[in-house]
């Protein structure tokens, strides 16, 4: 009987692994939730299908958290360039971390038990998490048009 070696992938940088668990989690999180939701709506659960506010928000919650789970998976290329000093990198690795949780979960919880023709409070994580990962891109572009010129 003979025993096969197991091929080992390098592992990857600090920032690069983390945004590659994140980022596949996030995923799998986001399009289970979507599918749930696509079951309620099938079996036309009356307080998702009576409720157009948190039947959309909730829908942006789902397509968000994909999409920012999607991103992270694309930024374990740049997580540990080396055109951003340890500083910058750690931050921007924060940031869009951060930013890829609280924007589809504000939309989850801007669809939980809000007021008629408003989202609830919890809403506000929504633009707030916009800003951290649109931070983390806006370093990340400055980064790239620095290193090409």
């Amino acid at each position: 009987m003979t025993t096969q070696k197991k091929t080992e992938v390098p592992a990857a940088g600090g920032f690069a692994r983390v945004h590659a668990r994140f980022g596949w989690t996030l995923l799998f999180v986001s399009l289970a939730f979507g599918s749930v939701l696509e079951t309620l709506e099938g079996f036309r659960w009356v307080s998702l299908v009576s409720d157009p506010w948190k039947q959309r928000l909730w829908s942006l919650a789902h397509f968000h958290g994909a999409a920012l789970g999607l991103l992270n998976l694309i930024y374990v290329h740049w997580a540990d360039t080396a055109g951003l000093s340890e500083g910058r990198r750690t931050a921007a690795s924060r940031m869009l971390r951060i930013g890829s949780a609280a924007m589809p979960l504000g939309f989850l919880l801007g669809g939980i038990a809000h007021p008629e023709g408003d989202p609830s409070l919890g809403i506000i994580l929504a633009p707030v998490g916009a800003l951290f990962v649109l931070y983390t891109v806006a370093v990340q572009t400055l980064a790239v048009w620095r290193r090409s010129a």
